[in-house]
């Protein structure tokens, strides 16, 4: 006879409980490197030394990435990036008359 188990859900949750601590542990890591990048160089990534203070100040257990779409303005604009094929607003164009030395228009 089987024996089911109540406690499949928790090994669930300790899976992925397990796995957003590496992925924390590992943005973290990575993101500390930003500290020896050069203005400049953070600069061509979109983000700033203030930036890269306040997501370092975050508590160990939080995401410093996270933080970064909500602070960095340059950031922050990206996000509003909108699918190649989502329809567009329509540019409104203007007839300007021109005409030539023979007496034809020009558009």
């Amino acid at each position: 006879m089987t024996q089911q188990t109540t406690s499949t859900p928790s090994f669930a949750l300790f899976g992925q409980m397990v796995a957003r601590a590496w992925r924390v542990f590992n943005n973290r890591r990575q993101f500390a490197e930003l500290k020896d990048w050069s203005d400049e160089q953070l600069k061509d990534v979109g983000l700033t030394r203030s930036d890269v203070r306040r997501a370092m100040a975050q508590p160990f257990y939080r995401d410093p990435t996270a933080s970064l779409l909500s602070g960095s303005p340059v950031l922050h604009r990206r996000r509003n990036l909108q699918a190649a094929n989502a329809p567009q607003a329509r540019a409104e164009l203007t007839l300007v008359e021109t005409v030539t030395d023979n007496g034809q228009l020009a558009a």
